[in-house]
């Protein structure tokens, strides 16, 4: 009896140990936390989900409120540094990768999770190697942004372009693109406006310009200049697709996800994408209209066959009162049936290495952008990028070249210029970036 007695009570304690991490500070005073996040527009679906999430948290937690701000695209890098020099900033932040949370982590506004989370969960919340600085890991990973491009299957047909191979050549979907235009149809539709699109041109191509990362950290730190014609090779190309008038007329006057939804209406027979808004494509065109393809190959660099990807991410500030029950959030966001209903409202992979893609992803176009996700993608260049940059070349440089404005050379020259005053004018920023990357 007495044996008996004592194992029920260490099942008892088992179980107990299970169920406490859903309801960890059931007991105690009442907490408030704010959590400010974005991704509604790259991933539809992710709204209902976030709401869902919370509300199954504080029902578990019944002593904690969270309250959820959808902040705008425009938002998401500049008010968490405001808010947090102003000392009343949220609790929670999404973060986009890299420099992106980088330049908080520098500036001291952003905690360590090391501190709040083991190893071994950091190591399943699979966020990427741009999120750690010294030893330390700044952001959790939420969900996987694979990129591709899609075209329309039908018109390429009409025009007699065949489906391109996993690895289209440059000159080959150059060749595609003429002959669209030649059969009346425009091959590509990009909105330049707000600048993503520019953004996003730069991570997919000046990637195929290196062989190592540390390549990229030289034009930042003007070791290596962007006005050497080797470096901005992939403006270059984007001018002379401009020239050639293979990229819609009004760019400049479209917002980055308004040139995305010229391929939704049939108006253009390319453009660039996420998983989720390539799912979108495929309901109204149709599954079997919509094809995928990594982006076209000029180079014979390590990373020019590889898909591009990125993982975006949550973080904590380093001024919350309430870090453990934050940390919790974030836990929770993890949970494996969280994580079966973000693929379930967003069609967006989670960044969870313990999510079964292989047995929830039924879309085959789907299951291509996974494959490639799991071979080992490219990065996505921009997040070594100062966010100086971002403003002030990446942005515009499409803008330029849609105007006329500017030659690739020229912009190649404006961004070593942009580089230069960042340096002098954010010393503390540049010695951050310096460290990240072993620099002297």
């Amino acid at each position: 009896m007495r044996t008996r007695a004592v194992r029920g009570i260490l099942v008892l304690a088992v179980l107990l140990l299970l169920v406490a991490p859903t309801a960890v500070f059931a007991q105690g005073k009442q907490v408030k936390l704010v959590m400010w996040w974005w991704g509604e527009s790259e991933a539809p679906g992710m709204e209902p989900w976030v709401k869902e999430t919370i509300k199954q948290f504080e029902a578990a937690n019944p002593n904690i409120q969270v309250e959820t701000v959808l902040q705008g695209v425009d938002n998401v890098v500049g008010d968490f540094t405001t808010a947090s020099g102003a000392g009343n900033p949220p609790d929670l932040q999404y973060f986009w990768n890299g420099t992106n949370h980088m330049e908080n982590v520098w500036r001291g506004y952003i905690e360590p999770l090391n501190n709040v989370l083991s190893a071994a969960e950091l190591k399943q919340m699979d966020a990427t190697e741009l999120s750690v600085f010294q030893g330390k890991q700044y952001r959790a990973g939420w969900y996987v942004v694979p990129f591709a491009m899609m075209y329309n299957k039908k018109l390429f047909a009409k025009a007699g372009v065949a489906n391109p191979p996993e690895f289209w050549k440059w000159d080959d979907f150059y060749t595609a693109c003429a002959k669209l235009k030649k059969a009346g149809i425009q091959p590509l539709g990009f909105g330049y406006k707000d600048g993503w699109s520019g953004e996003w041109y730069t991570s997919f191509y000046a990637v195929q310009q290196v062989n190592d990362l540390q390549e990229i950290a030289k034009l930042i730190s003007g070791e290596s200049k962007w006005a050497d014609p080797k470096n901005h090779e992939f403006w270059a190309k984007l001018e002379k697709l401009m020239k050639a008038g293979f990229i819609n007329d009004d760019a400049n006057s479209l917002e980055h996800y308004q040139g995305i939804q010229l391929f939704e209406k049939g108006e253009v027979a390319m453009t660039n994408t996420v998983g989720s808004l390539l799912t979108e494509a495929e309901g109204v065109l149709g599954a079997g209209s919509v094809g995928v393809v990594k982006f076209p190959v000029f180079s014979d660099k390590k990373y020019s066959r590889k898909a591009v990807e990125d993982i975006q991410g949550i973080g904590i500030s380093s001024q919350s009162k309430h870090k453990k029950e934050a940390a919790e959030v974030i836990r929770f966001m993890h949970r494996p049936d969280r994580l079966v209903a973000m693929f379930a409202k967003s069609n967006v992979f989670p960044a969870d290495t313990t999510w079964n893609g292989e047995a929830q992803i039924k879309d085959p176009n789907l299951k291509l952008l996974w494959k490639w996700f799991k071979e080992g993608p490219a990065p996505y260049i921009s997040n070594m990028l100062p966010w100086a940059f971002d403003e002030q070349v990446e942005f515009t440089a499409p803008q330029f070249f849609r105007g006329g404005s500017k030659t690739a050379a020229e912009v190649g020259k404006l961004a070593d210029e942009v580089m230069v005053r960042w340096r002098e004018e954010n010393p503390e920023l540049y010695d951050g970036f310096k460290k990240w990357f072993n620099l002297k």
